[in-house]
Formats: structure tokens, C-alpha cells, sequence
């Protein structure tokens, strides 16, 4: 049988219209039933979840209880011996009282860390490691800074001196406090007498950066390279102008250097020192910037500083008793 168009239109309008309803009374009987499922998969989804979290809670809590058991509240790792190695700046007594270390606590119960930070807030001291040893023990392991020199500059409130709380800097330049364990060797070590710089503050615990310690600095370098058993025999190096230093030996003499060829300079100071022991009698001041014509002066001679012409291959190339000659003609004394 032929269909014509219209007939197959309404055909097919009424097979739309049919599924339509049957979609929405499907969706009408379906849709609490749906949602009822869907909130009760949400549910046991949820107690999944939570009896995992609980699961885990109960496992780092049974972790943390077996650790503390069988470390912190362990009495066989209670704190037993603390050990340091042997240093200039602190003992045990004084590393317990410093740390407010507890004698009677478990070696975890300890920052290692926050035990380390306040010792290196200790200006004295520049490298510290500290490390658990079992079964009881904390040791220490302390670097301290090997003093160079003092630090002087009245201006500014470092008084010039050696003992245990005036200024110390180290061989990289580090100022600090100097601690008593160190006041001893302290005593053999020169002063460095700095003019106030605002613009280089000294600074205990800082870098110096000033300009005068600089100079300083490098002919205290010249005396430990060319005569290093002489240091001790230095009381006070200072900067006098922008060209010229002064060094104050500890037997009174007033020494002038440059700012360079220290060597030379210091060749000579020994030179002239000896000769003065040897003839006996004492140098008040001699400035030795001058290659050859060297102007002394000594003790209770009032005259202006004097010096005599000394020709060049009488210093070079001299027979060696022909040179305290020559030093004779230089310091102009018999």
C-alpha cells in the first residue's frame, strides 16, 4: 500500500509525541529513586574516606607513641656525657650555662639546630657542629678565631689594651670581643690604633671595612712574612697621615714607614735596632721612608733628627766588616 507524504508526516509526529511521554514518566518515577541511590554512593563514599583518614591518624599516632617510647621516654638515652673539643673560648661549664642545656633530658629531646645557631651568635666563634652519639651522648665541635691584632679607636669607645673584653680582629678581619680564654695569647699581639670614620663604623661582630685598618694591616703582614719572631716586640702600628704609618716598638721606639715597601723599611729598622742594642744606646725615633739619608733621633738628645748621606755601595755589595761602618755613619753616634 502507498503512503503519501501527509500520512507519513502523522505517523511520525505520533511516534515523537509517544516517546516524549514515555521519557517523562520515566523520569517522573525515576528521578527520587535516582537521587536516593546517588546521596547513599555519596555516603558510603564519605565513610570510605573517613575510615581512611582514620585509619591513618591511628597509624601516626601509634608511630609517634612507639618513637617517643622507644627514644625520648627511653631512659638508656638520657643525656650522659657532653664532649668538646679542646678550644680557647669555652669549657663544658660554660657551654651547659650559655645553651641552658637540662643535664637530666633525653639526647632527642634537643634542637640540634637552635644549638648550633647560638653558638655561632657567639662573635668568638666561627664554625659550630653539634651531633647526637648514642647511646647518651652530645658532642660539640667548635671552631674559634685566631686573633691577629687589637682593635683601638678612643672616638668611638674601643680603649687600647689587652685583656679579656676589648676588641680583637681575626686574620680575615672580624671584629669580636676578645674572651678570656684568649686574653693570654693576646698579650703578644700588637694594637691597631684606628682614627673614627663614620662612614666605616667598627663594628664588634662585623667585618672592619675601614680604610686606615687596611694599611695597618699590611705592614703587620710585611712583619709576620720577613720577621715573624719580631711581632711581639710591636706595642702599637697606627696611620699618622694619608701617606705614612708609625709603629711604637715595646722598647719605645717610634718607627715611620710609608704605605708600601714595608720589606725594605722593616730590613733596615732591624738593621739600625741592633746596631743601637750593640753600642748601647737607644733609638727615640727614626723614620725610614728614606732609602738612604735615615733621620734618628735618640734618647736625651733634644736636636733636630739628623742624617748622613751614605753612599750607595757602602750599603750594596759591602765587605761584611765594613757594614757597622757604614751603620755607624748612618745613625751618626760613635
Amino acid at each position: 500500500m502507498h503512503q503519501t507524504p501527509r500520512s507519513m508526516r502523522k505517523r511520525s509526529s505520533r511516534a515523537r509525541s509517544h516517546r516524549h511521554h514515555a521519557k517523562v514518566l520515566q523520569a517522573d518515577v525515576m528521578s527520587p529513586r535516582i537521587a536516593w541511590f546517588t546521596f547513599l554512593g555519596f555516603l558510603r563514599g564519605l565513610g570510605k574516606l573517613a575510615l581512611v583518614i582514620v585509619a591513618l591518624l591511628a597509624a601516626a599516632y601509634g608511630i609517634r607513641q612507639a618513637v617517643e617510647h622507644t627514644f625520648h621516654r627511653n631512659p638508656d638515652f638520657r643525656l650522659q656525657a657532653i664532649k668538646l673539643n679542646e678550644n680557647d673560648v669555652l669549657d663544658e661549664e660554660e657551654l651547659v650555662t650559655r645553651l641552658r642545656i637540662d643535664l637530666s633530658s633525653n639526647i632527642f629531646d634537643f634542637d640540634i639546630g637552635r644549638l648550633e645557631r647560638e653558638l655561632l651568635e657567639m662573635p668568638a666563634i666561627a664554625t659550630a657542629e653539634v651531633e647526637r652519639n648514642l647511646p647518651g651522648t652530645l658532642d660539640f665541635r667548635i671552631t674559634t678565631r685566631k686573633p691577629a691584632a687589637w682593635i683601638a679607636c678612643a672616638e668611638e669607645g674601643f680603649q687600647a689594651g689587652r685583656k679579656a673584653g676589648l676588641l680583637l680582629v681575626d686574620h680575615d678581619g672580624f671584629a669580636y670581643p676578645c674572651p678570656v680564654g684568649q686574653a693570654e695569647h693576646g698579650q703578644d699581639l700588637p694594637v691597631l690604633m684606628l682614627a673614627s670614620d663614620p662612614a666605616h663604623p667598627i663594628r664588634p661582630g662585623k667585618t672592619l671595612e675601614h680604610p686606615q685598618y687596611g694599611h695597618c694591616l699590611k705592614l703587620l703582614k710585611a712583619i709576620v712574612a720577613n720577621h715573624p719572631g719580631e711581632l711581639r716586640m710591636v706595642d702599637v702600628i697606627s696611620q699618622a697621615n694619608e701617606w705614612s704609618l708609625t709603629m711604637r716598638t715595646r722598647s719605645g721606639t717610634l718607627a715611620t714607614f710609608g704605605l708600601g715597601d714595608h720589606g725594605r723599611q722593616l730590613g733596615n729598622l732591624a738593621i739600625a735596632l741592633d746596631h743601637s742594642r750593640t753600642k748601647g744606646y737607644h733609638i727615640e725615633t727614626i723614620n725610614l721612608i728614606p732609602k738612604r739619608n735615615v733621620p734618628i733621633t735618640v734618647s736625651g738628645d733634644d736636636a733636630p733628627p739628623r742624617a748622613i748621606p751614605v753612599p750607595e755601595e757602602s750599603v750594596v755589595g759591602a765587605p761584611a766588616d765594613r757594614r757597622a761602618e757604614d751603620i755607624h755613619n748612618l745613625l751618626n753616634r760613635n
